[in-house]
């Protein structure tokens, strides 16, 4: 057995399997997901909360959803897990955080 039991999924788990991702939601959906990401790096940004923003893209990110992406709506699991998230560490988001997720790009 491996020393390593998450080798196998870091592939889905990557900046480019991100960026793969991104290019298929909405423009809103998108920005959530970058500043969750954003949040990741920041200093300032309590244990929990880094907690909570890689559950959430690892479900993002992750290839198998509750309702599938290429189904109508396909993506409205992926936004109401975002949203809780972002709902729940609101307080911990920054104006400037909140700008570089509007001016990031791929």
């Amino acid at each position: 057995m491996s020393r390593d039991k998450f080798a196998k999924f870091r592939s889905h788990y990557s900046e480019s399997a991100l960026h793969r991702k991104l290019g298929g939601l909405t423009s809103s959906l998108r920005e959530s997901v970058i500043l969750l990401f954003l949040l990741l790096s920041d200093p300032g940004t309590p244990p929990w909360v880094r907690v909570l923003a890689v559950g959430v893209l690892g479900y993002v990110i992750f290839p198998f959803d509750l309702i599938p992406d290429f189904l109508p709506f396909g993506y409205a699991d992926d936004l109401a897990a975002v949203t809780s998230v972002l709902l729940s560490i609101s307080q911990h988001i920054s104006p400037e955080l909140r700008q570089r997720s509007k001016n990031w790009r791929k």
